[in-house]
């Protein structure tokens, strides 16, 4: 795997260049064929003539663009001290300079002998004064995007690292607000089989043993946020069958969840502290009916956690319990895309519903 990965990189290499020289070609065609358009009225000056000085000038400033961005690496325009830099690139454009003069008399020479012509220019000092005014705006323009460029990836990446740093952050927040879920469920579960225990022993057994399924599901996703939804429904079941073994016979616990939904990832711990909710302030007795339906609604996924108790009044999440960890939940994994809301069920009870985006 490494060596392909390795030999992958010498491949896009030579296929950036590709890139790179193609581009060049094609904006020295450009301006040659402008300047060809621009020369229209005077027919002692053949059309490959201006495409050959374009063509050469553009080819050899490209070839010395690299030279330049590595030059620029070691003398950064954002470095001090300033007038280091300063005379530094003003030397190196004058090399700039120079060396395209020489390179576009090189090459047009070339191309003018391989016609059977002669290229003539008036002088070397008047051609290359003629040149260096435009090389050094051209030198300059090249350094504006160099620096441009690298600064445009240094806050792109700040902008990916931050936007990593808060995801990170988001994530933490969300492990928190589960694992302040597991400590509270199982003091009350625990004090429940101390309760039942007094009772009737091989119920405190089983309840024992439906507590250490529990807890095996826990740990064996302790570092996901989301699960599967047959995983969290397998808690659920077990969560409700340790509550009608404590309340036998008194409560009836009924679970619908529509077909082909048990792989879809949901948050993890979710549904237990709402149904444990319902048990503690909707059934407190444990003497009723406590339903919860799963459904598919397109793209969202719906709960409604339902029962038939005493109900409430006061339809507000209230700080500092279990519906509020939920909402901050919810908040935190879908901001803005997500439903939580209570309501008095018909006639009697409570409902409580809540909907999430999910793949």
């Amino acid at each position: 795997m490494a060596a392909s990965s390795s030999a992958g990189r010498p491949r896009a290499a030579r296929s950036d260049w590709v890139i790179y020289a193609v581009l060049a070609l094609l904006f020295g065609l450009y301006l040659g064929i402008n300047s060809v358009v621009g020369l229209r009225g005077r027919p002692d000056i053949a059309a490959w003539k201006p495409m050959v000085w374009e063509l050469s000038s553009v080819i050899v400033i490209f070839a010395l663009i690299p030279f330049v961005v590595r030059f620029e690496a070691h003398f950064r325009l954002d470095a001090r001290p300033r007038w280091r830099i300063v005379m530094a690139h003003l030397g190196a454009a004058l090399i700039f300079s120079a060396l395209h003069v020489a390179g576009i008399l090189l090459l047009r020479k070339l191309v003018y002998a391989l016609v059977g012509q002669r290229y003539g220019f008036d002088s070397l000092a008047i051609q290359g004064f003629y040149e260096l005014q435009r090389d050094l705006i051209t030198y300059v323009v090249i350094l504006v995007v160099i620096f441009a460029n690298r600064e445009f990836q240094v806050r792109r990446t700040g902008d990916l690292r931050a936007a990593e740093l808060a995801a990170e952050l988001d994530q933490a927040r969300l492990k928190a607000l589960t694992a302040q879920i597991e400590p509270h469920f199982l003091f009350n579960t625990l004090n429940a089989i101390s309760n039942r225990m007094h009772e009737d022993v091989e119920a405190a057994d089983r309840m024992i043993s439906s507590l250490g399924a529990l807890m095996r599901a826990a740990y064996d996703s302790d570092n996901h946020v989301l699960v599967p939804l047959e995983r969290e429904l397998a808690w659920l079941r077990d969560y409700a069958a340790m509550m009608t073994e404590r309340f036998r016979g008194q409560l009836s616990f009924e679970l619908k969840v529509a077909p082909g939904l048990e792989g879809v990832e949901v948050p993890r711990l979710l549904l237990q502290p709402l149904v444990e909710n319902a048990l503690r302030h909707g059934l407190p007795a444990g003497r009723g009916n406590l339903t919860v339906d799963v459904a598919r609604q397109g793209t969202r996924l719906l709960y409604t956690i339902s029962d038939n108790g005493v109900g409430i009044d006061d339809t507000r999440i209230k700080p500092g319990t279990g519906l509020s960890n939920v909402a901050r939940r919810l908040e935190l994994l879908f901001p803005g895309a997500h439903t939580f809301a209570l309501a008095p069920g018909q006639p009697t009870g409570t409902v409580v519903t809540l909907s999430f985006p999910v793949a």
